[in-house]
């Protein structure tokens, strides 16, 4: 085993899983308030668990009641992954219900912000439990008839043994990406607005950046069949590298920009805070275009019209345990325009939604430099992946779309 394979299997995997799990409660101390005298509990506390369960139980429910479906894209190995289609629906009764309990229970917001850390701290111990579970019942009680060869145990505890587990009757990967995680971020930002209303008085600038994250929110609900369709579905297993990250680091530093603006009022004006709105709508407004493309593409099996001509793309063939299939890539629209424009304007609404915290140097902007650097790998890691899944015709492709995300730059 050379140096790189060790760094990958043998270090990497607990470095990651040490230094992400003690860096969720930094950022919460970093971001809180100094003066929060509320007791720190590795474990959680009564509060603390009181609130994950609801949400995690809300989740559950969602996944459970019946609806549509929809049938994820085969994998290699014949397996047809099964998830329900009523995302849009479940944002928006969630945020009616949890306004509603607010209403009613006007002190939650602020219990809430000052048991932040014991919140993560219960999403941490739920996410190891269920990482443990995911690891053990892939080894022994897998779903499908795959055969991985074995790696390092730490390393199939990061990275996942299966790719489409379920658990209690549902998809681990829709629980906790979807109905857990980004229902946290959303009934998160909307509590520390509030809490911030009630501690400094009401702030403009605050609400936007709230106002934007949930149209980026309802977006992806309305759209997230279509997750079903990407890489993050697709080729990453559910492990602690996507289902921690989706229990405990999207509830953190994702929402991190709006929790720190409750300890530091927004600085910027309401015109400032008007101009921020309007670069987060066209960012949003672009970025669900370049999404609408690709997804109109493929229901029209290429046969379209985009920016007023037919589309044009590159047909490829590729292999699996099935037999030869095939497929296009898309050379036109904002396709051809670059490769991966959709994470441009998905890193503009998010430097929108941290704006509100200019004047407070790096910390309010910690969320973008992740996503900035989380979006630059992924698209690498992409690339690697069309690269031996398509070959030559990858190759075809990237000469004909030759920028990945600035056009006539990167």
């Amino acid at each position: 085993m050379g140096m790189s394979e060790v760094l990958r299997y043998k270090v990497g995997p607990p470095v990651m899983v040490v230094t992400t799990t003690a860096g969720v409660q930094l950022l919460a101390r970093l971001g809180g308030d100094t003066n929060n005298t509320t007791p720190w509990s590795l474990l959680g506390d009564t509060f603390s668990w009181t609130v994950v369960t609801v949400i995690l139980f809300w989740a559950l429910l969602s996944l459970w009641v019946p609806g549509k479906e929809f049938k994820g894209p085969q994998t290699t190995f014949g397996y047809t992954p099964l998830y329900k289609a009523n995302g849009f629906q479940f944002l928006w009764v969630s945020l009616a219900a949890f306004l509603t309990f607010v209403y009613f229970n006007q002190n939650f917001p602020l219990d809430l912000y000052n048991n932040f850390h014991n919140i993560l701290s219960s999403c941490n111990v739920l996410a190891f439990v269920l990482c443990i579970y995911l690891l053990v019942k892939g080894k022994m009680w897998p779903e499908s008839s795959e055969i991985l060869p074995p790696k390092p145990l730490m390393y199939e505890f990061y990275r996942g043994m299966e790719l489409h587990p379920r658990i209690l009757g549902v998809d681990v990967k829709q629980l906790t990406n979807c109905r857990f995680g980004l229902l946290a971020w959303e009934l998160l930002v909307v509590t520390f607005f509030l809490a911030g209303w009630q501690r400094n008085g009401f702030s403009l600038a605050h609400l936007v950046s709230v106002i934007l994250q949930t149209i980026y929110l309802a977006k992806f609900y309305w759209w997230e069949t279509g997750y079903f369709n990407t890489l993050d579905i697709i080729l990453d297993r559910a492990g602690y590298y996507i289902c921690w990250g989706c229990l405990v680091f999207v509830p953190s530093l994702y929402t991190f920009s709006s929790y720190y603006l409750v300890a530091n009022p927004p600085l910027v004006s309401a015109s400032g805070s008007v101009l921020i709105l309007m670069l987060g709508v066209v960012a949003i407004t672009l970025n669900y275009r370049v999404d609408w493309e690709k997804e109109h593409f493929r229901a029209h099996n290429g046969n379209c019209i985009l920016w007023g001509r037919p589309a044009t793309y590159v047909e490829t063939k590729y292999t699996t345990n099935t037999g030869v299939k095939r497929s296009k890539l898309l050379t036109s629209g904002f396709w051809g325009v670059a490769r991966h424009l959709n994470y441009t304007f998905e890193l503009t609404l998010a430097l929108a939604w941290c704006l509100p915290g200019l004047g407070y140097g790096i910390l309010p902007f910690i969320y973008f430099i992740f996503l900035l650097i989380l979006l630059v790998h992924r698209v690498f890691r992409d690339e690697e992946k069309c690269s031996a899944k398509y070959g030559d015709a990858w190759d075809k492709y990237c000469k004909e779309v030759p920028y990945r995300m600035i056009p006539g730059i990167f």
